[in-house]
């Protein structure tokens, strides 16, 4: 993952203009040859956040983790299990030698700024030819802000099926702390999932 990468997901650790993070999916997708997730209570999922910064992949995982443990799982953070330099083949080894049911994916996609405009509360507004009514100066600077925007994949694996049952790419505006983040993201997943018919 490139440096621009590294400091999206380190953009959620910090407060971005001191604004609420929200997280929408606008866009999913179900693999057409897979079942009903076969997970039941007490199911071990690797939690995986896909990031090369060893810190902010543990920290990361670890919200994951509790995110699915809090459902009622077993959510692993697959650091515990797949070291950095681990290869894939050791990588499988070790999540079929755990008997991991499944597994749920996240990683940062983009990191993008939005310009917004916010409308001026200026009473001088009311009276068209006043001097700093819209005509007289069409644009003022200090009546903009920046919000960042994450877009996040999520990818949900059933390993007693061997397969990738359900993804998403979502938007996340202003997320203040990677811990609610995850949260948010996971609580959307579950929703997904639940809309969809993928869980019993």
């Amino acid at each position: 993952m490139n440096r621009t990468h590294r400091a999206a997901l380190a953009a959620a650790s910090a407060l971005v203009l001191g604004a609420c993070a929200t997280a929408k999916f606008n866009a999913t997708w179900v693999n057409p040859e897979a079942r009903t997730l076969s997970f039941k209570a007490g199911d071990k999922l690797l939690a995986i956040v896909a990031i090369k910064n060893e810190g902010m992949r543990r920290m990361a995982e670890d919200s994951l983790a509790r995110a699915i443990s809090a459902r009622g799982l077993q959510g692993v953070p697959s650091y515990t299990l797949v070291p950095a330099e681990m290869t894939k083949d050791k990588a499988r080894a070790a999540a079929e030698k755990l008997g991991a049911a499944g597994a749920v994916v996240m990683r940062v996609l983009a990191k993008d700024t939005a310009s917004v405009t916010q409308l001026s509360q200026s009473n001088s507004y009311t009276a068209i030819w006043t001097t700093d009514s819209g005509w007289s100066t069409p644009y003022n600077p200090s009546s903009m802000r920046s919000d960042t925007v994450l877009v996040v994949e999520t990818l949900v694996y059933d390993m007693r099926q061997g397969k990738l049952v359900w993804a998403g790419q979502s938007q996340s505006t202003n997320p203040s702390k990677v811990d609610g983040l995850i949260s948010g993201l996971a609580d959307q997943t579950a929703r997904q999932l639940r809309e969809q018919g993928l869980v019993k």
